[in-house]
């Protein structure tokens, strides 16, 4: 791994950071496979029970994309590549991923940054942030990440964010869904810390497959949806996580989970 992307495990929790401070932490071509590479190694190790991804520096999560690589692209005529850009290919591996992925939003979080933060399940935000979609400023249209963005944000909400281009700040995200929590920088470490530890204290495996559900069942008519339900819930029934974490509640003592289980 280049240093493009810093990876370091902490206990049970696996850091991502994207480590172009000098360059607003933008997102290049680069990039994107290392991404792709380390959501993956996390989803692997059945000893990360949590995944955390921020920027470098105080200024930015990410700051957006590198132009000066789309701009040669599009001189040379290569526009088609946008078919299968990179970046979808990190919104896949974030998909398959059952570990909860946590974005810690040290800075701004603009045009590919903010289709970066709503990829993510959880996220805690320093109150100096701002967000936003920039890109019709420069002609483009951020349609890379709109698949998450409108299922986070009302509407006209998103569309005024992104035919205006003008950012809002970290209390405004939070009011939108795009974040958790928003604190004061010097705090944004130890609220996070505080989340991260009410995620890895729980049954692995009934968070894998509640992260699983959630997600098969986010497009779903109401009907499927409970149907759905009600199959997954049998299956969770029969987990060896249940069967310990109801002997604990009943023993009135902690629960020993076992190790995170992986796909084959």
């Amino acid at each position: 791994m280049s240093d493009l992307l810093l990876t370091e495990t902490r206990g049970a929790v696996r850091w991502l950071t994207i480590n172009r401070p000098k360059a607003m932490n933008q997102v290049t071509w680069e990039l994107f496979p290392q991404m792709i590479t380390a959501f993956q190694d996390a989803q692997a190790d059945p000893a990360v029970r949590a995944i955390v991804l921020t920027g470098a520096g105080e200024k930015f999560f990410c700051g957006g994309g590198d132009l000066a690589s789309d701009e040669e692209r599009s001189l040379r005529g290569l526009a088609p590549d946008w078919l299968n850009h990179p970046i979808t290919r990190v919104f896949d591996a974030v998909e398959r991923c059952q570990v909860p992925i946590v974005a810690r939003v040290n800075g701004h979080a603009l045009a590919p940054g903010l289709s970066l933060l709503s990829m993510v399940d959880l996220a805690v935000a320093t109150e100096r942030a701002m967000f936003g979609i920039p890109e019709a400023k420069v002609g483009l249209a951020n349609t890379l990440g709109l698949a998450y963005l409108q299922r986070l944000v009302p509407q006209r909400k998103l569309l005024e964010l992104m035919l205006t281009a003008e950012p809002v700040d970290a209390r405004e995200a939070l009011t939108l869904g795009l974040v958790n929590y928003v604190v004061p920088a010097a705090e944004l470490d130890a609220k996070l810390d505080w989340l991260i530890a009410r995620l890895i204290d729980k049954s692995p495996e009934a968070t894998r497959r509640g992260k699983l559900a959630f997600k098969a069942m986010r497009d779903m008519t109401l009907q499927q949806a409970l149907a759905y339900g009600n199959a997954a819930v049998g299956n969770i029934l029969l987990t060896e996580d249940f069967r310990g974490g109801i002997r604990a509640f009943h023993e009135k003592r902690p629960v020993d989970w076992p190790a995170r289980k992986t796909e084959a």
